[in-house]
């Protein structure tokens, strides 16, 4: 029982002086860098991704800043759960490290996971990434190609099987799922693949 109490003593120690200790930042590498204008203000923003190169799952963080009239900027948005790590368990997870790109006050999001292709749509709105559309493009290894968009703020979603290289539809499958609170980019992970 004393054991148990030292031990409970000295991880609460521990804890209380991880939290005041500032924990050495480790994103050391720059992997990509996109700008444009994400809030509609006519300044230029920005996305940075950065590579933690010392831990071993290499974990990536996506920040995005705003810039002020001051033309300083100012950070609104930073996670290390968006993208996923690189090593998982000690295996290289294969998956491409995604692109994001601004245009016309949007954020997208390409990715490819195990073999399908992706891209996500984001709006700022109310200090939040709303995430509005997501389409996928899966290739059968064959003779076809199926394409699902997903509007959320429609709840429409469509899924289109064409054969490779034509515009001939094979099958057209369209349902109405509305999604509220819309997901956003600080809970995409939560949502996997209930959105695909």
């Amino acid at each position: 029982m004393k054991k148990i109490i030292v031990l409970i003593l000295a991880l609460t120690q521990t804890m209380v002086y991880a939290q005041q200790k500032k924990v050495k930042d480790n994103f050391n590498v720059q992997i990509r860098l996109e700008k444009g204008d994400l809030n509609k203000d006519g300044l230029i923003d920005k996305t940075v991704i950065m590579m933690d190169t010392i831990d071993a799952a290499v974990p990536l963080r996506l920040q995005i800043f705003f810039l002020q009239p001051n033309k300083k900027f100012k950070m609104v948005f930073s996670s290390t759960d968006v993208i996923e790590p690189q090593y998982v368990n000690g295996v290289h997870t294969k998956n491409q490290i995604p692109y994001f790109f601004i245009e016309n006050g949007f954020l997208l999001m390409n990715t490819e996971k195990n073999d399908v292709r992706f891209e996500y749509k984001f709006i700022y709105k109310n200090g939040t990434f709303q995430l509005i559309k997501v389409s996928s493009v899966v290739y059968d290894g064959k003779n076809s190609t199926t394409e699902t968009v997903f509007n959320l703020l429609t709840g429409v979603r469509t899924e289109t099987t064409m054969l490779l290289g034509s515009e001939k539809i094979l099958k057209k499958n369209t349902q109405k799922i509305m999604i509220r609170p819309l997901p956003t980019l600080q809970n995409l992970r939560t949502f996997g693949n209930k959105l695909d």
